[in-house]
C-alpha cells in the first residue's frame, strides 16, 4: 500500500465526518459514529474501503464475542460511509430477539431500602440518589433526558422533555408521588430554574443505579433497565398500549408491543380457553361416569329385588320356606286376622292397619311398619 492511498484513505473518513457534523443529528449519534469509524479505519490499516474489508471487519467483531446488537451498530455506521464515497454496502445481519427484563416494584422498593439505610460519610447524598431511583422508574425518562432536565422544564404537574432522542419533544404527566420528594430536594439543593437537577455524567448516573442494585441482590439492573419497568407496570396495571408509546417516545408501536411479551396478560385469555375446555370435558366424563354407576346399581337392584342372580352365576333361586305348620288352603285363602300366622310367614296379605276390621282390604305388598321420619334442612345438609 503507497503512502499517497494512505492519505487518501484517512482523508476520506475526514471529508465524511466533516460532513456528518454539519447535519441535523445529535451530538451522541455523532460522537458514537466516529467512534466506530475510526475502529474501521485502524482495522483497514490503509487498505483502501471496500465491501469484502467491511465484511471481514464485522466477522472479526463478531467472532471476538461483540453481541449481535453492537455489530449491527457498526454496520450502520459504516454503510452511509461507503455509500458517501460511491460502495453499495449490504450485509444481511441476523438480529436475536432477546426480550427485556422484568423487574418487579419489591426490587425497586429494596433499593431503596439500601439507600435509606446509609450510614458512611456519603450518606448525604441519599436525597439524591433516592430521587434519580425514583424518577428513572415513575417517568420513563431516559438516562441522558434525565440528566437534562431542569426545574423549569416541570410545570402544571407535567414533565416536558425537550430534544429527546432524535431531537423530539414530549410531555409526560408527574405522578403525585415525586412532588414532594422533588421539592425537598430542588430547596436543599438550591438549585435554580435553568440548572440541570443532576449535575453528574452518564456514567456516573450508570455507577450509581448498579451500585445499589447490587447492594439489593439485583444483577441485571441499570438505568435503561428502569425505564422498561416502568412501561410493564403501566402494562399490568391496565394501561394501553398507544399510551405507553407516547410516554416513552417511540416512533413505531411495535417497540413498544415488545413489553406485551414481557407481560403477556394478553395471551392469559387463550390459555383460559383451555381450562374452560378441559373443565367441561371433565364435567362430561364425571356424568358419564355418574350415568354408568347409576344403571349399573338400578340393574343390580332390579335382580336382587327379582330373586335373580347375576349373567354366568350357577346358583338357583330359592323360594322362601314356610312354617311346617302352614298349610296349603291357609296360603291361598288368608285370613284376615291380626295374628294370622300365614300372612306374615308369607308376607303377601298383611292387614293394612293393625285395627282394620274384619273383612278389610289387603294389598299384595310388603306394607310399612311405621312411617318414615322427615329429616330437617340441617341434617340433609
Amino acid at each position: 500500500m503507497t503512502l499517497e492511498a494512505t492519505v487518501g484513505t484517512i482523508a476520506q473518513f475526514a471529508s465524511y465526518l466533516d460532513e456528518l457534523s454539519l447535519e441535523d443529528i445529535s451530538p451522541q449519534y455523532l460522537r458514537e459514529s466516529t467512534q466506530r469509524l475510526r475502529a474501521f479505519m485502524t482495522f483497514l490499516d490503509g487498505q483502501p474501503p471496500s465491501v469484502y474489508m467491511g465484511k471481514k471487519f464485522l466477522a472479526l467483531l463478531r467472532d471476538s464475542g461483540y453481541a449481535p446488537a453492537s455489530v449491527e451498530s457498526y454496520y450502520f455506521a459504516i454503510k452511509p460511509f461507503m455509500k458517501y464515497i460511491g460502495i453499495e454496502f449490504k450485509v444481511s445481519l441476523k438480529r436475536r430477539r432477546r426480550l427485556p427484563s422484568y423487574h418487579s416494584s419489591d426490587q425497586v422498593r429494596s433499593m431503596l431500602a439500601v439507600i435509606a439505610g446509609r450510614t458512611d460519610k456519603w450518606a448525604g447524598i441519599k436525597q439524591r440518589d433516592t430521587l434519580i431511583i425514583l424518577m428513572l422508574a415513575f417517568t420513563g425518562l431516559r438516562k441522558a433526558e434525565l440528566l437534562k432536565l431542569r426545574p423549569c422544564d416541570i410545570a402544571n404537574g407535567f414533565i416536558h422533555v425537550r430534544q429527546g432522542k432524535g431531537s423530539k419533544d414530549r410531555v409526560i404527566p408527574l405522578a403525585q408521588h415525586l412532588v414532594k420528594p422533588l421539592k425537598a430536594y430542588i430547596r436543599k439543593q438550591g438549585i435554580s430554574s435553568a440548572d440541570r437537577l443532576f449535575s453528574i455524567k452518564e456514567k456516573e448516573c450508570y455507577n450509581i443505579v448498579k451500585k445499589y442494585a447490587l447492594a439489593a441482590g439485583i444483577q441485571d439492573l441499570s438505568p435503561h433497565t428502569l425505564r422498561h419497568f416502568f412501561a410493564t407496570t403501566l402494562l399490568e396495571q391496565g394501561a394501553k398500549l398507544k399510551e405507553i408509546q407516547e410516554l416513552l417516545g417511540h416512533d413505531n408501536i411495535q417497540t413498544t408491543a415488545i413489553y406485551l411479551d414481557v407481560i403477556p396478560q394478553h395471551l392469559k385469555g387463550s390459555i383460559g380457553l383451555l381450562d374452560k375446555c378441559l373443565s367441561t370435558s371433565l364435567s362430561i366424563n364425571n356424568i358419564s361416569r355418574s350415568i354408568s354407576r347409576s344403571r349399573s346399581k338400578s340393574l343390580s337392584l332390579s335382580l336382587s329385588s327379582k330373586g335373580g342372580s347375576l349373567c354366568g352365576s350357577k346358583s338357583k333361586r330359592e323360594r322362601p320356606s314356610l312354617p311346617l305348620s302352614t298349610s296349603l288352603r291357609s296360603r291361598a285363602s288368608p285370613s284376615t286376622g291380626p295374628g294370622s300366622e300365614a300372612n306374615y310367614a308369607s308376607g303377601r296379605a298383611a292387614p293394612i292397619a293393625p285395627g282394620s276390621p274384619k273383612g278389610g282390604g289387603t294389598r299384595q305388598d310388603l306394607s310399612l311398619t311405621a312411617a318414615p321420619k322427615i329429616g330437617s334442612l340441617e341434617s340433609e345438609s
